[in-house]
Formats: structure tokens, C-alpha cells, sequence
């Protein structure tokens, strides 16, 4: 399997490589130990290992085009930087409907290829206290909200695969108590990440248990 996302994804891959252990090969997008460190700098700041947003992603599918690239499947997680709007503009980083058209692109992309894809539904924010611990951007409840909705026909049509990641972590409790900064995850909890997805994954591949 491989996977294909930004800072969230860069968190809880190696907790996720080692719980698919002896079910997948795990790989992602820069994972040279040189890319994954230049991603770490910065998590805000999307380089090396981390997609970025969804035009970006389109970007790094074109440059796969032409090559052996052919996993079972690809996890992917895009859209958290789509929705970043400029403290001063306020403007989106991308503006809905052309992530709603970058969405289509990535999902036919995958069809032609005949990979499977797997989709990281975006979310949970509070957009206070990220709003409040971020100067640089802003991030809106409203936005992600909206941006789901807009690719989830899409998504629902090509009957790709959705994992509620948003609805496992408001099990978890406030935001508050799970996150170490305006929207990163504590360790612990990037763990339970992992093993949500992990479960998902390993029963994949025997859908009778």
C-alpha cells in the first residue's frame, strides 16, 4: 500500500507501518529519510514527504504517469491545506470548486490506473482554538465542512473507499484534551490513528472476520 498525504498521514506512518506488519508493504509519497526530515521542519509548511493541497497532488500524479507505479492501493489524505484562508485576504489557499475539480482529477486518475484508492475523510477542527494558536492562517469549521460535501458525490459515484477518521476521533473527546497544537495530535493519539486505520486495512483483505 502507499500513501499519499500531508502532515497528518507524516505523523502516524510509522505507528501504521508497524501495525501492518506481515499484511502490507507499507510506502508513501518522500519517503528518503532526507524528505521526511525536510517535512518535519514544518509541518504547516507542506515539502519532502508531504503532499500539500490538492493541486499539488494532481501535480505529483502527473509525474507518476510514466513510470512502474502500481501498489494494491493508495491511502489518501488532501484537502487540509485547501481550506487554509489568509489571515489578511482571507481568501482560501484553493478555492472550493477547483478543489471539487482536483478531487475529480485525482479520483480518475486512480480509475485509469485501476489502483485502488482509499479516501481520509478531512477533520475534526475547532476553529477557535486553531484560529487562536495559528497567526499565519486560519482554518473554518464552515470550510471544512463544505469542501467534504463538495467532493463527496464524486467520491460516492466512483464508489471510493471512505474512511471516517473525523467521526472515530470525536469518540475520542474535545479537541482540546487531543491535539499538541492548533491541529496536530498528541503522540497517544496519533496511535490511535494508526491502529483505526490499521483495523480498517487488515480486514480489508478478509472481509469475513
Amino acid at each position: 500500500m502507499f500513501v499519499i498525504g500531508s502532515s497528518t498521514t507524516l505523523l502516524f506512518g510509522p505507528y501504521l507501518a508497524q501495525m501492518l506488519q506481515g499484511f502490507y508493504t507499507y510506502s508513501r509519497k518522500g519517503e528518503e529519510p532526507d524528505q521526511i526530515r525536510a517535512a518535519f521542519k514544518d509541518l504547516d509548511t507542506p515539502v519532502g514527504a508531504s503532499a500539500g493541497d490538492s493541486s499539488a497532488v494532481v501535480e505529483y500524479l502527473t509525474t507518476l504517469d510514466h513510470t512502474e507505479f502500481n501498489p494494491d492501493c493508495v491511502l489518501m489524505h488532501v484537502g487540509t491545506h485547501d481550506i487554509k484562508r489568509d489571515v489578511k485576504t482571507r481568501e482560501p489557499q484553493v478555492p472550493q470548486e477547483i478543489y471539487r475539480r482536483n478531487v475529480e482529477a485525482i479520483v480518475d486518475w486512480f480509475s485509469r490506473k485501476q489502483i485502488e484508492l482509499i479516501w481520509i475523510q478531512n477533520g475534526p477542527i475547532d476553529e477557535k482554538m486553531h484560529n487562536e494558536r495559528s497567526k499565519s492562517f486560519h482554518r473554518f469549521e464552515a470550510d471544512l465542512d463544505a469542501y467534504n460535501l463538495a467532493v463527496q458525490p464524486i467520491l460516492d459515484q466512483n464508489q471510493v473507499a471512505m474512511l471516517d477518521l473525523p467521526g472515530f476521533m470525536n469518540n475520542l473527546g474535545p479537541l482540546s484534551e487531543l491535539l499538541k497544537d492548533h491541529v496536530h495530535y498528541k503522540d497517544e493519539i496519533v496511535k490511535l490513528q494508526a491502529a483505526f486505520i490499521a483495523g480498517y486495512l487488515i480486514r480489508r483483505l478478509s472481509p469475513q472476520l
